[in-house]
């Protein structure tokens, strides 16, 4: 008869250990799944609250374009240096890197540098540099994206 209790008492100990184990293994995955989810609820959110628009681009000279970029969000937007520019003849357009020294590239103009913030309701100008000179007949696209993956384009053709 005692040795029956002895193996039950094992039993139950045994028993209590491992839901000790599974409970905590649980409550791991769920501290893990909700970090999860709220780091992605907060990019989804700067998403949605960073925008802008692209709102007109002019030629300068034969291989250079200014193009007029307004925060429309409800954000300042960061960042700058993580910047993509994208930009060529609608069935070509590719990547520009940033006064990489070498056509294609770009930069801001005026006071707005990689390190500042792009404030709510601000617009920045930036002046692109193509490596070939710009063709009256053809439609260019110029992209423009942030480090969140938020983007505007804008086709026009150059007169």
């Amino acid at each position: 008869m005692s040795s029956g209790m002895i193996s039950e008492g094992i039993l139950i100990i045994a028993s209590i250990v491992v839901a000790g184990l599974i409970t905590g293994i649980v409550v791991s995955k769920v501290g893990t799944f909700e970090g999860y989810y709220t780091a992605n609820t907060e990019a989804q959110k700067d998403k949605m609250l960073s925008k802008f628009e692209i709102i007109h681009v002019s030629k300068i000279n034969n291989t250079s374009v200014k193009a007029w970029i307004k925060n429309t969000g409800l954000t300042p937007i960061r960042e700058l240096d993580s910047v993509d520019v994208y930009f060529g003849p609608i069935t070509s357009v590719n990547y520009v890197g940033y006064s990489s020294g070498s056509n294609p590239q770009w930069s801001f103009n005026g006071t707005k540098d990689p390190s500042s913030v792009w404030n709510q309701g601000e617009t920045i100008q930036i002046q692109l540099q193509d490596d070939s000179a710009l063709q009256t007949s053809t439609s260019y696209l110029i992209q423009f994206t942030i480090s969140n993956g938020e983007s505007n384009d804008h086709i026009f053709s150059v007169s």
